[in-house]
């Protein structure tokens, strides 16, 4: 064994640079899978190591008032309870813009797991008391940021000016959501009352969180048994445990799926590079056997040579990985209460660098034992080696580290469909290409023997090349093929995706958008945005909220289906179609007719309808109020667009909801350089409506869609260097062949031109056929995955994928014929002696 390791190593050693291929192919998957799953254990185990401290209890219990006394009092003898009171407020400083804010208070046990970290280090209750006639007031940095304003400073709250006493340096229950909601600021529960904020009609939410020794579901079964008719919510750690888990899962998954994609293009240039490499090396090899070493040390040596650039290769990959995994989380704890660490790293590392072995191994194996196939004596004579074939023995341990690399694939990807759709998609991929291969070297004879070819030498000559023993044919197409079928399949989705993203983003918006403007307020908030110079148009819409209790007459409390039980809990916001400035799109039904006044009507929004398990037709009622609201369903509608993010979920026929109207939403549409005073003006009279600048909406929005874009022109990226890496590859590994194919020819009496002519032909061929397959199957692949999977239209992206595969083949298919070409330019004796 020593002298097979000492041989291995000084040969490669010695002729180990021809295959940095090799290495670039297993570099770039390796670093992906190790980035991907590197970063994907970091934001898990910063996010799901304590959900019981970002919901802040091991239940909740939210309601949009406070609960009874015999409630709480039932709640407290099951555990300790604490109180977070939320509302959405205008913060405003001396100077600058007004900014909207989560305006949060809390009980004495707060918070129940965790800490809140301040900057200045103080505890809660020192940093929000009063002190000097004043209450202190805790506030996130990027509010303090936006509004200009440091510790000391003063903010206006309401009717309540406080002080800023401290920065929020940690909070462990801040919600995701907080840049679209508002960023925190914490204040006493005493503050809170002074502000004049807490009104009748005003949208506090009161989050009860409980911390208990019983088991979560049974708590809450009891708590719901004991008081049936209560219209709270109850959520446990467990819940959002599970679903931060399915959402953190589904997404590593894809990530790691786009890293696998890459390795399995790259394995394709792996076996071209070894090919290439041991093609090479054939009269080395045919030396060493008829020198007496025995052919089981012989692949020992190569199969040596291959595990060790694999090993170093992949150790180099997974460290690349695992650096731009810490990147990635450093960049993401600035909005996730995660920190990055290493202790995370080693088990993605130590699985990157399995499949980046597993795979050289897969792909190496069969062009290890074609080249020790063939006898020194045919290599001796300069007999044709295009005939070589793998041993079966070689095919079976190629099984062997195929079926490891896919038992690997469902092992490491969270989501066990994703990584079930990629091997089944890769393993069909891979048999579509064999029956191509093997229909086009049926066809092309017949093909080339048409009687309308006979005085076409070059077409004819072309044809021959792609079913004659050892043509570019198979590498080509089972290579290139299955790249740039991914490509295009990639691209398609990406293309889906950035189309979505723009979409979302409406070319005339509102210029502001407002919330919980209350009955009363009506008037005045309509006189201070008419004061707007530049004010085009002003629509006001109610906002009443309610609970879906039955359908059809059965209630959906006793439903046998959880999800309509947890339908039953959600509150839904309802209101008129007015200007429809929601821009809701009809998918079922149809709308009733302006100005009707028949019997109640709704429509719904499709994810609660579908939720429900809703169809047009049924009779629906709603508890609104204390009151039940009977309504016939007409239409489902969807929101496919950003415009005022009111996001309705039930539209009712007009008149049915006036009773219950105490509050509006509204949109106008003015010069965005008079947003900012009018911003003011209404925080100043009115500091309890919700007033937003769409433009930072929007700013922001887009600042995504380009991060978004950037990320998904990356992964297109990879994997058209992949393809290109791959291509390169398979024109080396059949390089050698093809130039002495073209001295034979040359030398029998063949014109240089006429050669050049039947290669040109012969790369155009192979460039349509690679464009054709790749366009069919890589749109198939996309659209299944965006419809089925994404949920997201296909149409009109067609034309991305053609553009791909045609750009991308006969680009890289052309630079190859192009290096041919310039081999040919040598004299007829360089070509006899092999180029």
């Amino acid at each position: 064994m020593p002298f097979v390791l000492s041989l291995a190593w000084r040969d490669l050693r010695g002729s180990g640079r021809s295959l940095w291929i090799f290495c670039a192919c297993l570099v770039l998957g390796v670093t992906l899978i190790a980035g991907s799953g590197g970063l994907f254990r970091q934001v898990s185990g910063g996010l799901l190591s304590d959900t019981r401290a970002l919901l802040g209890g091991d239940l909740e219990v939210r309601d949009r008032a406070p609960l009874r006394a015999e409630e709480l009092a039932w709640m407290r003898s099951r555990g300790d309870v604490s109180l977070l009171v939320e509302m959405r407020t205008m913060l405003r400083a001396a100077d600058g813009p007004a900014q909207i804010a989560e305006l949060q208070s809390f009980g004495e046990r707060y918070p129940l797991y965790g800490n809140v970290e301040l900057r200045p280090a103080s505890s809660l209750g020192e940093a929000l008391a009063m002190r000097e006639g004043r209450w202190g007031a805790a506030v996130d940095p990027v509010l303090a940021e936006r509004l200009g304003v440091a510790v000391g400073d003063r903010i206006e709250i309401g009717d309540l000016p406080v002080t800023v006493r401290a920065l929020i340096a940690r909070q462990p229950d801040r919600s995701l959501r907080a840049d679209w909601r508002g960023p925190p600021v914490l204040i006493a529960a005493e503050a809170l009352e002074a502000t004049g904020l807490v009104q009748p009609g005003s949208r506090l939410s009161y989050r009860y969180r409980i911390r208990t020794s019983e088991e979560p579901g049974a708590w809450r079964t009891a708590f719901s048994t004991a008081f049936p008719d209560a219209g709270w919510e109850v959520h446990t750690f467990m819940e959002r445990s599970d679903r931060l888990a399915e959402v953190l899962g589904q997404i590593a998954s894809g990530l790691l799926l786009i890293g696998f994609s890459a390795l399995f293009v790259g394995g394709l240039g792996v076996f071209n590079s070894v090919h290439a490499y041991l093609q090479a090396k054939l009269a080395t090899i045919a030396t060493l056997r008829a020198l007496g070493l025995r052919d089981g040390r012989l692949a020992a040596v190569y199969f040596c040579q291959v595990l060790m650039l694999a090993a170093a290769t992949s150790v180099g990959g997974a460290a690349l990985g695992g650096a731009l995994a810490l990147a990635g989380a450093a960049v993401a704890s600035e909005r996730l209460p995660l920190a990055p660490t290493l202790a995370q790293l080693p088990g993605p590392m130590i699985l990157a660098w399995l499949f980046g072995v597993l795979t050289a191994l897969a792909f190496s194996l069969p062009a290890i034992g074609r080249a020790l196939s063939v006898p020194p004596a045919a290599l001796f004579r300069g007999i044709d080696t295009a005939a070589m074939r793998t041993p079966a023995a070689y095919w079976r341990l190629t099984a062997v580290a195929t079926a490891a690399t896919a038992a690997l694939v469902l092992f490491a990807v969270p989501d066990p469909r994703f990584g079930l759709g990629f091997v089944a998609v890769v393993a069909l991929l891979l048999a579509l290409l064999e029956g191509l291969v093997r229909a086009l070297r049926a066809l092309a004879p017949r093909v080339a023997a048409h009687r309308l070819l006979v005085d076409r030498f070059e077409l004819r000559l072309a044809l021959a090349n792609l079913y004659r023993p050892g043509s570019s044919l198979r590498p080509c197409l089972l290579s290139l093929g299955s790249a740039l079928t991914l490509l295009v399949a990639s691209t398609l989705v990406v293309g889906a995706l950035l189309r979505t993203l723009n979409e979302t983003i409406p070319e005339h918006s509102p210029a502001m958008v407002f919330y919980d403007i209350q009955l009363d307020q009506l008037a005045q908030f309509q006189g201070l945005v008419k004061e707007s110079r530049s004010l085009q148009r002003l629509d006001v819409a109610p906002l009443v909220l309610a609970r879906l209790t039955h359908v059809n007459g059965v209630s959906l409390q006793e439903s046998a289906d959880p999800a309509r039980m947890l339908e039953a809990r959600d509150e839904h916001k309802l209101s008129y179609r007015l200007n429809n400035f929601d821009k809701l799109a009809l998918d079922q039904g149809q709308w009733w007719a302006d100005g009707y006044r028949g019997r109640p009507l709704v429509a719904m929004e499709d994810r609660e309808a579908e939720q429900a398990g809703l169809r047009v037709g049924d009779r629906l009622r709603f508890a609104i109020l204390g009151q039940a609201v009977e309504a016939e369903l007409v239409a489902i509608y969807s929101q496919r667009r950003f415009q005022s993010r009111f996001w309705f979920e039930a539209i009712f026929s007009d008149g049915v909801l006036d009773p219950f109207v105490t509050r509006y939403v509204g949109a106008a549409y003015l010069d965005h350089a008079e947003t900012a005073s009018l911003q003011n003006r209404i925080a100043a009279a009115a500091p309890g409506v919700i007033t937003i600048r769409t433009e930072s909406i929007l700013r922001e929005a887009r600042d995504l869609l380009v991060k978004a874009g950037a990320g998904l022109a990356v992964i297109a990226g990879v994997s058209l260097l992949a393809s290109l890496l791959v291509l390169v590859s398979a024109i080396a590994s059949s390089r050698a062949r093809q130039i002495y194919d073209a001295s034979v020819l040359h030398v029998v009496g063949a014109r240089i031109s006429m050669i050049r002519r039947s290669l040109q032909l012969e790369y155009t061929l192979l460039a349509v056929l690679t464009s054709l397959f790749a366009i069919a199957v890589g749109s198939v692949i996309a659209i299944a995955l965006l419809q089925y999977r994404l949920q997201l239209e296909s149409q009109n992206i067609w034309w991305m994928g053609v553009v791909t595969a045609v750009v991308v083949s006969a680009s890289s298919l052309g630079l190859s014929a192009r290096h041919l070409l310039r081999r040919l330019g040598t004299s007829s004796a360089q070509l006899r002696a092999g180029g």
